[in-house]
Formats: C-alpha cells, sequence, structure tokens
C-alpha cells in the first residue's frame, strides 16, 4: 500500500513538473543525485578513476543561495553542493539537459561564488571576535593562517548524444588570442559526464540501472529488454521516477500515475497497446485499401460517382484517391 502511494505521489510531481525542465530537476533530479551514495560514486568515478576517495558517511548536502546568480542565470541555487569532511573540499553537480556554449564562464561563476562565500564567512568570524591585527587583513578579509575548501564541478549531461558546448574557457576566445598570450593567458576545464557515453558497469549504486536505461532511450525494444531484468523489476520508487522523467514517454509517465503502476509494468503495458494500436491501424488501412481497388475497378467499368459512392458508401476523400492515375 505504501509503495502505490508513493508511486502515485511520485508520479504526480513528474507530471506537474514534465513541462518545464527547471521543475523537474527541482523535483526529481536533484534529491535522486544528492543521494550521498550516488554523489559519492559519481565522484569517485569521474574523478579518481573508480577509486573510493570520497565516502558517503563523509558527506553533508549544503544549501547554497548566490544572490549575485539570479540576473544572469535565472538560478541563486547550485543544482548539487556537497561537502566532502573527510577531506575538506566541496563538490558540486552541474545537471544539464541542453549543451551550453558558455557553460566554462558559468561553471567559474558559480565555484567562485563558493569561494567568496566561504571568504565572506571568514571575515565574518574574525570581526565579530575582533582578530583582525592590521589593515592587510581587513583588507583581505582573511588571515594568512585562513585557506579557503578547494572546489569541483562536474557537469551531468542527461540529454542524448554528445555534449555540444564548449568544455574548456579556452574555447570562448578567438584562437589569435590564444596564439598571442600563450601559457600566460590560464585556462579552466570542467569535468564532463555524458550520461550516453559512460560505462555503466562502473557503478553498483542504481546509478548503473540509471545510465543503462539513458543509453536505450532511442530503442523501444532494447529499453523493453532492459526492463524486463531483474534489476529494473525491484528499482527503488525514487530511481524509477527519475529514469522516466528523463525517457521522454510521456504517456509512461501518466500510466504510472493514472493505473498505479511500477514504471517497468506500465512500460510493457503501453508497449503492448502501442502493438495492438498498430494492428489496428494496419487492419483499417488493408479494408481502406481494398476498398480504394474496388472502387477503382468500378470507375473502370465507366460506372458514375452517385452509383459507386451509393453502393461502397465511400467518402468523397476514397473516391477521390481512387480516381487519381496510380503513380
Amino acid at each position: 500500500m505504501a509503495g502505490a502511494v508513493l508511486r502515485r505521489y511520485f508520479a504526480a510531481v513528474l507530471l506537474a513538473a514534465g513541462k518545464g525542465y527547471m521543475g523537474k530537476k527541482d523535483i526529481v533530479d536533484r534529491p535522486y543525485f544528492s543521494d550521498c551514495e550516488r554523489f559519492a560514486e559519481l565522484m569517485n568515478v569521474a574523478l579518481y578513476h573508480g577509486e573510493r576517495i570520497l565516502r558517503p558517511e563523509n558527506l553533508i548536502l549544503q544549501r547554497r543561495k548566490y544572490l549575485s546568480l539570479s540576473s544572469a542565470y535565472g538560478e541563486m541555487e547550485r543544482d548539487v553542493l556537497m561537502k566532502d569532511a573527510g577531506h575538506n573540499m566541496y563538490y558540486g553537480i552541474e545537471i544539464e539537459t541542453e549543451s551550453d556554449y558558455g557553460m566554462p564562464q558559468r561553471v567559474m561563476v558559480y565555484d567562485t561564488c563558493e569561494y567568496e562565500y566561504q571568504i565572506k564567512e571568514l571575515d565574518r568570524g574574525h570581526r565579530s571576535r575582533k582578530e583582525y591585527r592590521s589593515y592587510r587583513e581587513r583588507k583581505s578579509r582573511m588571515k594568512e593562517s585562513d585557506f579557503l575548501l578547494p572546489m569541483v564541478t562536474v557537469v551531468l549531461y542527461v540529454k542524448e548524444g554528445h555534449w555540444e558546448g564548449r568544455s574548456r574557457l579556452s574555447q570562448m576566445f578567438r584562437a589569435e588570442s590564444m596564439e598571442l598570450l600563450g601559457e600566460k593567458l590560464h585556462d579552466f576545464v570542467f569535468p564532463l559526464i555524458e550520461a550516453d557515453y559512460v560505462n555503466p558497469a562502473d557503478y553498483s549504486t542504481d546509478l548503473k540501472e540509471f545510465f543503462q536505461a539513458m543509453q536505450c532511450r532511442k530503442d523501444r525494444g532494447k529499453l523493453r529488454r532492459l526492463f524486463q531484468t531483474e534489476a529494473f523489476q525491484h528499482l527503488g520508487i525514487e530511481t524509477e521516477r527519475v529514469i522516466a522523467s528523463h525517457l521522454h514517454i510521456e504517456s509512461l509517465v501518466h500510466k504510472m500515475e493514472k493505473e498505479d503502476l511500477p514504471m517497468c509494468k506500465a512500460f510493457d503495458d503501453l508497449m503492448r497497446e502501442e502493438r495492438q494500436e498498430g494492428k489496428k491501424e494496419g487492419r483499417r488501412e488493408g479494408k481502406r485499401e481494398e476498398k480504394i481497388r474496388i472502387i477503382r475497378q468500378m470507375i473502370r467499368e465507366g460506372m458514375d460517382e452517385t452509383f459507386i459512392r451509393r453502393i461502397t458508401k465511400c467518402t468523397k476523400e476514397e473516391f477521390a484517391a481512387a480516381d487519381r492515375p496510380a503513380s
């Protein structure tokens, strides 16, 4: 009973958010990728060749609002921001469904906002405790003994195909500028994960099933076979809803909600209904073609339109189709 209630709720929020990606990201994607086990595994594979550097028990979800971002990007929050208390570092995920030519600069701004936040926190503490001893410290807003925590942002591209935006700051400059300045012009590159091109076998959490499903989006047959496997038959509801939201099959989400069905069962039923409808359409088309063949024969026999339409009960469109010269 509880599972059915949760499925109804998750399918309802999917429908509410499905019309706009921002809503879907807030309601579906952010909670899914904010799970500490998934987040740790995603970062470990993307940054550390699968070695368990990040550990779920050391991760602390952060909520930040950077007011300076709202006018530029329409958002004040990072998609997902975690603090790794074990290594004193910050990690972020930006979830994208469209390529972005300005993404290197955007990620730089996100990271800079986090560093500014850290400096403000240091400055606030020093001022409240009256710890500054020189103009240099006050100007710096930090003491020489202070350090910032490093910030790394990974871009997760969940749309089909390759990322077609830029991934390096140097790609945003003209080639002649790069040649003139050379190494004096510092570059910036962000780590990129393309959902269609990761190796799902690198993951042991349900990210494995997530990426497997993403890589079958364009092939309903492969997707159906995938959904029949044991792993997909026992997915959690949260994983089902994030997969369903990125399959771009709106009728699937409707079916999950209206009929209280798990994703795999809803998809299987949907495929069966589509096949049945296809057969019906094929039979209807076959009957229509036979009817037109008969009408065409009657026209060749010299019968007039009024007589033919009265006998065959055909429409004007069907008669016109039969009366056209064969191509």
